[in-house]
Order: C-alpha cells, then sequence, then structure tokens
C-alpha cells in the first residue's frame, strides 16, 4: 500500500463501537491535551478507562480535562473512567524519571503506553535541553526513555493480563515513504554541529526511529508479554501543520481528515485483537490496518546483520540507550 492508500484510506472499522468496556484498565497518553492525543483520551475515558494525560503544561492538561469531562456530561455518558495528570517534557530528559516516579506513586498497573506526543517542522539548528537535535531528542529519545521506566510496571500488568493486550503504540508518520535519510535515520546527521538544515529530513528521520523502537522493544520483551508497534495516524488536521506556508497548507486543506480520524488508528493499535506480539516489524497506516508494501530499505533496516539486514534499527535502539542511560536514575 503505498502513499495513495494512506492519503485516501478506507472507512475506520474500530472506533468507539468495537470498543470494549475499558473499566480497570490503565493509559498513559502523551500529547494527550490536544489533537490526536485528546481525541483519543476521550475515547478511552468513554469507555471507562483510567487514562492519564501527559504534557508539558499542567495549566493546558487541566483545561483539556474540563473539557472531556464537560462533553462526557452533556452526553450522558454512564460508563466514563478517570482523568488523571501527568507533567512531561520529552525535549528535557531530566524531567522523565519524575514523570515516572509521579505515575508510580499512583498505579499498580498499566495496560497500554501511548507515544503519542512529538513536534514537525522545527527550524534547523534546534536542540532539545541537551543538545540533541529536536525532532530526534523530542520524538526519540523522549519517548525511548519513558517506555524503558515503564518496563517493569508494564511486565508486571502482562503476568496478569490477558494476552497481547499489554501494549506501547508509537506514533510515527507517513513521511517515512517520501523524505529522509537512506535507511531510515543517520548516525552521522545526529553529531553535534552536523544535524541537517532540512527540517522534513530531520522530522522523517525520527519518525523512522519510531518505528525502530518499536520493533526492538516489541523483540526484546515478547518474552514479558509486551506488545509494540508503530502506526502512521493519518494525514489530520493537527496543530503539527502549524508554521506550515499557507499555499502549502491550502493545497492540503482537501485530504486533511480531523484528529479523531488519527485517534481511530491509534485505538486500532493499542486495542484491536488483530495486534500481536511479533507486530513490532509491521506498520499501522490509517485507519487501522497493516501497510502491505513498506519501503524495502525500511524493511532492511528493522532486521538485524544475522537476519541479512543492515542493523540499523538494533544500533538506533542502543543509540538511544546510550544518550539517555544517566537520565534513567
Amino acid at each position: 500500500m503505498g502513499a495513495w492508500t494512506q492519503l485516501f484510506p478506507p472507512s475506520p472499522h474500530f472506533t468507539e463501537a468495537q470498543t470494549p468496556s475499558l473499566a480497570g484498565k490503565v493509559f498513559i497518553v502523551t500529547g494527550g491535551n490536544s489533537g490526536v492525543g485528546f481525541e483519543l483520551a476521550k475515547i478511552l475515558y468513554s469507555k471507562g478507562g483510567n487514562v492519564y494525560v501527559a504534557g508539558r503544561s499542567a495549566t493546558k492538561i487541566a483545561t483539556a480535562i474540563e473539557e472531556i469531562k464537560a462533553e462526557a456530561a452533556r452526553t450522558a455518558s454512564s460508563t466514563t473512567g478517570q482523568l488523571q495528570s501527568l507533567t512531561i517534557d520529552l525535549g528535557n530528559l531530566t524531567t522523565i524519571a519524575l514523570c515516572v516516579s509521579d505515575f508510580l506513586a499512583k498505579e499498580s498497573r498499566l495496560d497500554v503506553l501511548y507515544n503519542n506526543a512529538g513536534l514537525s517542522r522545527q527550524p534547523a539548528g534546534s536542540v532539545t535541553t541537551q543538545g540533541h537535535e529536536i525532532h530526534m531528542g523530542t520524538n526519540c529519545l523522549g519517548p525511548y526513555l519513558l517506555t524503558k521506566l515503564l518496563l517493569p510496571i508494564l511486565t508486571k500488568t502482562a503476568e496478569s493480563a490477558p494476552e497481547n493486550s499489554v501494549r506501547v503504540v508509537f506514533t510515527s508518520s507517513g513521511i517515512i515513504d517520501l523524505a529522509g535519510p537512506p535507511g531510515g535515520v543517520s548516525f552521522a546527521e545526529l553529531e553535534p554541529g552536523k544535524h541537517s538544515d532540512d527540517m522534513n529530513r530531520n522530522y522523517s528521520g525520527s519518525k523512522a526511529g519510531n518505528w525502530f523502537l518499536a520493533s526492538e522493544f516489541d523483540r526484546r520483551y515478547a518474552k514479558d508479554g509486551i506488545v509494540a508497534v508503530a502506526l502512521n495516524p493519518g494525514t489530520l488536521r493537527t496543530p503539527g501543520w502549524n508554521g506550515t506556508p499557507w499555499l502549502m497548507r491550502a493545497l492540503m486543506a482537501p485530504i486533511f481528515q480531523p484528529p479523531k480520524m488519527g485517534a481511530y488508528t491509534e485505538l486500532w493499535a493499542g486495542l484491536s485483537p488483530d495486534v500481536k506480539s511479533g507486530d513490532g516489524q509491521k506498520f499501522i497506516i490509517p485507519w487501522g490496518r497493516w501497510n502491505t508494501t513498506p519501503k524495502k530499505e525500511h524493511l532492511a533496516s528493522l532486521k538485524s546483520k544475522k537476519e541479512g539486514g543492515t542493523g540499523l534499527a538494533v544500533d538506533f535502539f542502543d543509540y538511544c540507550e546510550a544518550q539517555t542511560m544517566e537520565f534513567a536514575a
């Protein structure tokens, strides 16, 4: 399935109607105060889930939670769950262990971690607090460390949860099929002072990195009952397009879909029985289906050298570990 079917997908088949009761289940949605994450949090809450909305601004999270509760009250939903706040800045690695400690002080289980938050189209030269290229640092290093620190509670949850139900979902993008370094990620361009001047190339590299992380987490922690997958949520009318030239936005307007459609993609990734251990090397596309024709160079990156691939995903996982290990304590 090429770019065309991702731009013009068939109708979603896993929506609120197919979502069972989520009572007793716990979710974290990074970036849950706006865009796709906000719509996803609404659905999970409406089905009885205990949803942690994670973001940089406690004020914005509080506002989002109020809006979700108000909408649920208007629709007279009787199965609502809980909404709670987590403060985290994925572009500042020092905040992540604190966020995890806050969560672990309140919960003894985690069913699905949605690594939904991210940024795009940041000017060349932009860096994170620790000096990493801003797309790679915020979209990959932060989520990697968050996932790593939550592995113990995910593993504990999987001991008693239904098989394949404990998951980590990484939000990637369809841009990986259109732009980016050969194989998905260029380590040379991650070195300080050598970042690409092309914001789309930098963004695409981070989104390929999301798939690499999903594949490696899925492979390495399948023995612990954890499933990890990556997805393209769709071409959506979200704040991520802010700053895009007016003409481009005008040309894209006919194919933009509301954020809720992207939430359906994430809903399928996190809850559908069609997703199982071993699916980390697959790629989910709108609005919840597998891409049957991914780029061969990406598939080669996902395979180890022993399997006949380039081993790029393994190397990238190890890179993320090396760059974040001092912030894990």
